[in-house]
């Protein structure tokens, strides 16, 4: 029976890191960007063969800025996902851009080649609040990628807002939400997330003019009057969409379906097996392509923008030593030379067939129909098996390259997917439900969370309802502080 799963490919590039970003990206130069994307397609190829049994709902390709890449690069890693992996009729194709970034030709790139939801990165419509972030773009730049959207053909368009951002007004915040409202069409989705000043970043060691906790709490506040009354409905703490239009990307991760991340740096969740690639971008690229060159693009760009290539918090830090560095190039030159082994005893056997096959076919001119009959079919016997031998070999090849590209590969224990489905779960404004606690961990609430269910309905941070099985989700007051409720649940 095909399973259900969802891919993340993971750009790791852009113009020019924002203020705020911890995510794994930075500026590269377009060798470096090339050999990134062969990488990648190689991964794809090299990868699918353990998915064969899964159906693709949902493909998000994010970073970075998957928008820098060239509209070629893009359509090639399309077509090879779409090569490899099974995608549903309906399987929703989305991307990240930023609007200082794309062209008329990128977006109609994009839909020509299966693309069918975008996510433009917005943020705010006041310029000066743009600036104090660290964007690219302006106000008018994102006006006119989201018109190059709409003549492009896209329906289904997701506009990113930030609030509690530095110099940000009550005022600003919402007029920043009426001009989104103001757009023509509306988009279907629009995601409204408070900033969060994550250590790593410039944020970090500034000194920050941010709203006050009053003003970030009426921000979040006015954000759900203003769009509900605008018909959206909020359907995670952070997303509201019209009706029919949640993203299912990231309903799968809330609700801990399956989900494989290819690239650098990104996360997987398979069968309850968490797993991420290595996050270093040289070593990836040395691993896939069997090159090692990369390294000093990777360097002199690092030392022209004056920037660190930056992981997202919760992937690990860079830490390969050099040791560690020239293992990982020795291990790509030990598998070229399997590869140029394994390459000559082929070109053997295929002489050790030629020369069987000549004289077979001497012997066939003196002999019967029916044994001239036996002898083609003990040649094509004999050639099915040379290619199901070269198959396997490199199927085993495939199979190490992929293994070493992958890191902290654990089993999660029972105690935290019992953790996950309920702070995940409960982002969801649907909430959770016990009885399907109960068919995943044969267990009920109070067993696994003594008191915290009745604690937090007493302070009316949840909602409970139902009798046999209850359901549980956040009041209105409990998506505002669902931080304190999210901490009681985990084990």
């Amino acid at each position: 029976m095909e399973q259900n799963l969802s891919l993340y490919l993971h750009i790791p590039f852009c113009v020019r890191k924002c203020l705020y970003c911890d995510f794994l990206s930075g500026p590269q130069s377009a060798d470096v960007q090339e050999q990134y994307v062969e990488a990648l397609c190689r991964e794809i190829q090299e990868t699918s063969p353990e998915y064969r049994e899964y159906q693709v709902v949902s493909v998000f390709i994010g970073g970075g800025t998957p928008s820098v890449l060239l509209p070629e690069q893009t359509i090639r890693i399309m077509e090879t996902l779409k090569s490899c992996f099974i995608l549903t009729d309906t399987c929703e194709i989305s991307m990240e851009m930023n609007p200082g970034t794309v062209t008329p030709e990128k977006m109609k790139a994009y839909r020509a080649c299966g693309i069918n939801r975008i996510s433009i990165g917005l943020q705010s419509a006041n310029d000066g609040e743009l600036k104090a972030l660290g964007r690219i773009h302006t106000c008018a730049d994102f006006l006119k990628a989201y018109e190059m959207a709409v003549e492009a053909g896209f329906t289904n368009i997701n506009v990113d807002l930030m609030s509690a951002i530095p110099e940000q007004t009550l005022k600003s915040y919402q007029e920043t939400l009426q001009k989104v409202l103001a757009l023509q069409p509306q988009p279907v989705h629009i995601s409204a997330y408070s900033l969060i000043v994550e250590e790593g970043t410039p944020f970090y060691e500034q000194e920050l003019n941010l709203p006050d906790e009053e003003t970030e709490r009426r921000m979040y506040e006015i954000t759900d009057d203003i769009l509900r009354k605008a018909g959206y409905h909020r359907y995670e703490i952070s997303n509201y969409a019209k009706a029919g239009k949640e993203c299912v990307h990231n309903k799968v991760y809330w609700q801990r379906g399956n989900y494989l991340g290819l690239g650098i740096g990104s996360a997987s969740l398979i069968q309850n097996v968490r797993f991420h690639n290595m996050t270093d971008i040289s070593s990836y690229v040395n691993l896939m392509l069997g090159e090692n060159s990369i390294g000093n693009e990777i360097e002199n760009a690092s030392k022209e923008h004056g920037e660190k290539f930056q992981a997202e918090k919760d992937c690990p830090k860079k830490s390969n030593t050099e040791k560690d560095c020239l293992k990982k190039n020795n291990a790509g030159k030990n598998d070229l030379k399997k590869e140029n082994a394994e390459k000559e005893q082929v070109e053997k056997l295929t002489a050790e067939k030629e020369q069987v096959e000549k004289v077979n076919a001497e012997i066939e001119n003196v002999k019967k129909d029916n044994i001239e009959k036996n002898s083609a079919e003990e040649g094509n016997t004999e050639k099915n098996n040379i290619q199901s031998g070269n198959a396997a070999r490199q199927d085993k090849n495939m199979i190490g390259r992929v293994k070493k590209l992958r890191e902290e590969v654990q089993e999660l224990p029972i105690e935290e997917q019992m953790e996950e489905f309920m702070f995940l779960g409960l982002r969801m404004m649907e909430g959770v439900s016990e009885r399907s606690f109960f068919e995943n961990f044969g267990r009920r609430f109070e067993e696994v969370f003594p008191g915290v269910i009745e604690k937090h309905e007493k302070l009316g941070l949840l909602e409970v309802t139902g009798e046999e099985f209850v359901h549980l989700k956040l009041t209105s007051h409990g998506i505002d502080v669902s931080n304190q409720v999210f901490v009681d649940f985990m084990l």
